[in-house]
């Protein structure tokens, strides 16, 4: 039974022990901090992080429980406009979280443009222009997270915070810095007070739901994109066709799917090196998180055009 605004009567709460719970979306445009912020909240690297925009793909759960309060963070990809095939499947990711979320955390950078009460859609970025109009019905839902907090001066803050007053009514804008751990803690204490009484999703220690062979994947592409540079981390796809592991060592191999022969030449570089370099990298982050001895085996292979084809987005994973 609930009461007039849709949360258990008291009744119902003692039978889940008091328990808070639910799903929150990290919604913004690429490279505004969402999988940084997800990574710094849950306390592990649970999302792969570069300095260049679009690096998530895929929706990833960061897990936040303490006491009686368990908070489930969607991870999205960065909101984009693209005519890329590729990259639409991943912006339809992000918009279809919207509809499964119980709160939305909508990140945004700095707004420093000068406005006025009838022109304030002016402070936005295009992209971020997009998502005030998808989330024009989930207003009182959102709160609004004011990222990297520690680039601007404090007049600058409150000139950003008056400007994204005048977007909407909110919940609250919150201003955080994730790099640097910034007032994360009050943004856990604001979401609790929107949290509905509800049985846990997952168990105290879980801080994912995705598989220890998922993110070994994605820590090879991650380091493919710290170490390549224009479109090659974009033509890149991580399948991993063994993971078996023992009481001595978990063995590994990944194929690495480029577009075209020219990637696959620089990937493997000058003698291997390339590789070799990826590969290094990868495994040392995969032995960190699975606290074992890692043997990791690395190989390129071409799929033409695999961004632009629907079969090979398909049998990449990408529905």
């Amino acid at each position: 039974m609930k009461d007039n605004k849709g949360f258990p009567k008291e009744s119902e709460e003692k039978k889940i022990g008091g328990q808070l719970c639910g799903f929150v979306g990290l919604i913004g445009r690429p490279n505004v901090g969402k999988s940084t912020l997800l990574n710094k909240l849950v306390g592990q690297k649970v999302s792969i992080t570069t300095h260049k925009a679009q690096t998530t793909r895929n929706r990833i759960l960061g897990i936040w429980t303490e006491k009686n309060t368990q908070i489930i963070f969607i991870d999205t990809p960065g909101i984009h406009r693209t005519e890329n095939l590729l990259n639409r499947k991943i912006v339809a990711y992000a918009e279809n979280t919207l509809g499964d979320t119980d709160l939305n955390l909508w990140i945004v950078q700095p707004c420093l443009k000068n406005s006025n009460q009838n022109n304030c859609f002016s402070v936005l970025h295009p992209e971020e222009q997009d998502i005030l109009q998808m989330l024009s019905n989930k207003k009182k839902r959102t709160l609004v997270v004011l990222n990297k907090i520690d680039i601007i001066s404090k007049a600058d803050l409150l000139k950003s915070i008056a400007n994204l007053n005048k977007l909407g009514e909110f919940l609250e804008i919150v201003p955080v810095s994730a790099l640097k751990s910034n007032n994360l803690d009050q943004l856990i204490l604001s979401l609790k007070k929107y949290l509905s009484p509800h049985p846990f999703y997952f168990e105290h220690h879980q801080v994912t739901d995705v598989t220890e062979r998922f993110l070994a994947s994605e820590f090879v592409r991650e380091e493919i994109f710290l170490r390549l540079r224009k479109e090659i981390p974009y033509s890149v796809a991580v399948v991993v066709e063994q993971f078996e592991e023992n009481s001595k060592c978990i063995k590994i191999a990944c194929v690495i799917c480029v577009e075209r022969n020219s990637q696959k030449g620089i990937i493997i570089g000058k003698k291997g090196e390339m590789l070799k370099n990826i590969g290094s990298g990868a495994r040392k982050k995969i032995q960190s998180l699975l606290g074992n001895k890692v043997f990791l085996k690395l190989h390129v292979k071409v799929l033409k055009r695999w961004t632009q084809n629907e079969l090979h987005l398909k049998s990449l994973g990408f529905k």
